[in-house]
């Protein structure tokens, strides 16, 4: 399993600041040294990033959505984005130990908006864990942070304390609609709040921070 799940509200725990080398953090009482390297993902990121292509099998699935600063106002800008989630069969490799194979980095513009096509996930084999997308964070004057998990509206596998919570966030619910358009594109919207602190991650989750030299 890839994710570390447990609170839905704010995602599972990692760090997430790109930020300037040689600067230290004190986040979520632990204190970091983030850096980003000029090579890797990070470098070539934008606001649109593509998991999974026309070859991958699933229902395909576009979701949109703003960063915003911790005001739950203002858009954060340079914040990168980084996604990931199972396929159609519930995997997110096909060799144990490896990364996900559907991820993506973004990094937001002024507008703080960020796109990523993928397919609608399934549950991991033999749970009731509801289908999901990860998500993390750092950059543009924030610690490395988890986010809030994407989830799905209709997943038999929702439970009562998930859709509280969600609820609970007003317009940054993770429980998300994900309607079908007349080419039977799924899209979803999920907009996002960062923290002021950061989150620990364990180290076989940090593999969207490795490739762009994001490490404590």
């Amino acid at each position: 399993m890839q994710g570390e799940p447990g609170n839905r509200v704010m995602g599972a725990p990692f760090r997430g600041r790109a930020v300037r080398a040689g600067m230290f953090f004190l986040a979520a009482g632990l204190l970091f040294v983030s850096r980003v390297s000029a090579s890797g993902p990070c470098a070539q990121a934008t606001s649109v990033a593509t998991l999974a292509g026309p070859e991958e099998p699933g229902e395909r699935l576009v979701v949109t959505g703003t960063v915003f600063a911790p005001d739950g106002v203002t858009p954060a800008a340079g914040v990168f984005l980084y996604v990931y989630n199972t396929d159609a069969t519930g995997h997110y490799a096909r060799e144990r130990g490896a990364p996900p194979r559907l991820r993506g980095w973004m990094k937001t513009g002024p507008d703080g908006r960020f796109e990523y096509r993928t397919i609608r996930p399934a549950s991991y084999p033999g749970s009731t864990i509801a289908a999901h997308v990860h998500t993390q964070l750092w950059g543009g004057g924030y610690p490395p942070q988890w986010n809030t998990d994407l989830l799905f509206e209709g997943d038999p596998y929702l439970t009562a304390k998930e859709r509280s919570d969600s609820e609970a966030l007003g317009r940054f619910a993770f429980i998300r609609p994900a309607s079908k358009d007349e080419r039977g594109v799924r899209h979803a919207v999920h907009d996002l709040r960062l923290k002021t602190a950061g989150s620990r991650f364990s180290g076989n989750i940090q593999h969207g921070m490795e490739p762009c030299g994001v490490r404590p």
